[in-house]
């Protein structure tokens, strides 16, 4: 079993592993400018770092005594707890100072590891460093954590609308961080950049990992053999078992829905979410059922477009 170490530091003290850290992750791997990553605040706030085998893996920042920031995971390293642990010890770190409310811009993909944590959105998506972010909270000494339901698939039902690009990946990203057990795709044009969305890739490899049960059905009209090409497309030749793509020549919609609760209407420059729905997701469901059965497997298809 990984143990994993977390200490409360200053910046004078851990400045050589915080910096590679924070280098590793935000500079190379996300591609943030470097004059955006470093700044004041850094000389005077509270920092963690999280430790294996005496290896640093992980930092955080405390800025004012409430704002969570930085928080950064080595890749080899995550998926290992060590972000749970951070957010463990600064909560508690937090509470043993009387702090009584933290509060974070969480990249909108990480929306779920934060709620679950027990921190809620107050915020909707908007761009920090050229990547959706979203502004969570978490009142310290409170006895219900995270009772907005903001945004939480099962029960948030509002309808949220992205009208630029970004804010549409931002909901995207929190509704993709939430998925667990189906994705199903109707589209009348499979190049749309959400369907190719880095992230919604990683997730459908990721549950395709942890989830035998986990199922991606994608109907496509009007398919043209430049589809092959997509990403989304060649990912369902590396995952047959659990992506099955069909087209058919009946008038659909574009509309997406997860988990037979949260669904998403695409159109040329606008989204609309909703992250609870099930009646229309299960009204959709009926009019999907009968497309799917009558539409053709796109295997048989690109065998023709040869």
């Amino acid at each position: 079993m990984t143990r994993i170490k977390v200490t409360s530091t200053t910046w004078d003290k851990d400045r050589v592993s915080l910096k590679e850290i924070r280098n590793q992750v935000f500079i190379q791997e996300q591609g943030v400018d470097e004059r955006l990553e470093w700044d004041k605040e850094d000389a005077k706030c509270e920092h963690f770092v999280a430790y294996i085998d005496n290896e640093a893996v992980g930092c955080a920042r405390l800025v004012d005594n409430k704002k969570i920031g930085r928080m950064a995971v080595l890749k080899a390293y995550r998926g290992k707890g060590v972000g749970k642990e951070m957010l463990d010890h600064i909560k508690r770190h937090a509470s043993q100072r009387r702090y009584t409310r933290l509060e974070l811009s969480a990249q909108c993909h990480a929306y779920e590891f934060y709620r679950s944590s027990g921190f809620s959105a107050c915020s909707s998506p908007y761009e920090d460093a050229g990547i959706a972010h979203i502004d969570m909270e978490l009142r310290v000494f409170s006895q219900d954590e995270n009772t907005s339901g903001q945004f939480n698939i099962h029960s948030d039902d509002k309808i949220y609308h992205g009208e630029t690009p970004l804010e549409a990946s931002g909901y995207f990203d929190i509704l993709l961080s939430q998925c667990r057990r189906s994705m199903i795709f109707c589209l009348t044009d499979a190049r749309h950049p959400l369907c190719n969305h880095g992230n919604l890739l990683s997730k459908i490899k990721r549950l395709a990992k942890i989830n035998k049960h986990f199922k991606v059905y994608i109907l496509i009209a009007s398919y043209h053999p430049s589809f092959n090409d997509t990403p989304l497309f060649k990912l369902a030749e590396r995952l047959p078992s659990f992506i099955e793509i069909k087209t058919t020549n009946d008038a659909i919609s574009q509309h997406l829905t997860f988990d037979g609760s949260a669904w998403m209407d695409l159109y040329n420059n606008e989204s609309r979410f909703c992250y609870s729905d099930k009646a229309k997701v299960k009204h959709f469901m009926e009019r999907f059922n009968k497309w799917w059965a009558h539409g053709k497997h796109i295997l048989d298809t690109k065998r023709l477009s040869i």
